[in-house]
């Protein structure tokens, strides 16, 4: 039978069906009650779908964080660079990179959306996101994102602070270098999305997107997908130690 109650240690509701019932799907609950009639159930799912996929992926980024925050700590700025590229410059960026090269920039933003609506963006983490075009690029923008922005204001729902003071106390750049866009202060979490944009410069001479990255916290995060390369601004190459090249 299905239930959801009210969590005393987590302050929010928790399924707690029969045994048999406890390891569907939550999705497919929904269905069911839908095709049942039973809206209110079905909106009641729906609804706990958000916290009950949200504490794993916060954990994981939570953690990844603060394991580079130790890194940088023991082996300074330089290491938790090389440590996140050499992550990603082998399968993950590639893939995307190969991927996305076949798409469109509709199909990039279509993809894009739905991976961020999964990393939970928006105020209430629920996966909010804006998407603006304009005649040269189109835009999502994150208020704030799932992972960085989150870890940067601090956590309203779960109740929990800022990544970047105490109990969590974790790692930025304490240098600007190209590969944090000239910035000293980013935190460490972050750089992985400058990577984004330079491994893509170096494979192919422009980046898939680039991140509007902003010092403060409370402004959004942005990803721009340009419409052509040639339309990408030389600012996004210098920043990053490159010269936009002549024959995009």
């Amino acid at each position: 039978m299905f239930s959801l109650m009210q969590h005393k240690l987590l302050g929010r509701a928790v399924r707690s069906d029969d045994w048999p019932q406890l390891g569907e799907p939550t999705q497919e609950q929904v269905a069911r009650a839908i095709e049942a009639g039973e809206l209110e159930r079905a909106k009641d799912l729906a609804r706990y779908m958000i916290p009950e996929g949200k504490a794993l992926h916060d954990l994981f980024c939570d953690w990844i964080w603060d394991i580079f925050s130790k890194v940088g700590a023991a082996q300074g700025d330089q290491a938790v660079y090389e440590l996140c590229r050499a992550t990603q410059e082998t399968w993950m960026m590639k893939r995307t990179w190969k991927g996305f090269m076949a798409l469109g920039v509709a199909d990039r933003v279509y993809l894009t959306a739905e991976i961020m609506r999964a990393h939970r963006c928006g105020p209430r983490q629920d996966g909010e996101l804006e998407i603006v075009e304009d005649a040269q690029r189109i835009s999502i923008v994150m208020d704030p994102c799932g992972s960085g922005g989150r870890m940067r204001r601090g956590d309203p729902v779960d109740g929990t602070p800022s990544r970047l003071g105490p109990p969590y106390n974790f790692g930025v750049t304490q240098e600007a270098h190209d590969w944090c866009w000239g910035q000293k202060g980013v935190p460490y979490y972050c750089v992985h999305c400058a990577i984004n944009e330079i491994l893509p410069i170096e494979w192919g001479g422009w980046p898939l997107w680039v991140t509007e990255y902003n010092p403060d916290h409370n402004a959004p995060c942005q990803w721009h997908f340009y419409k052509e390369p040639a339309l990408i601004p030389e600012r996004y190459f210098t920043r990053l130690g490159f010269a936009k090249p002549d024959d995009l």
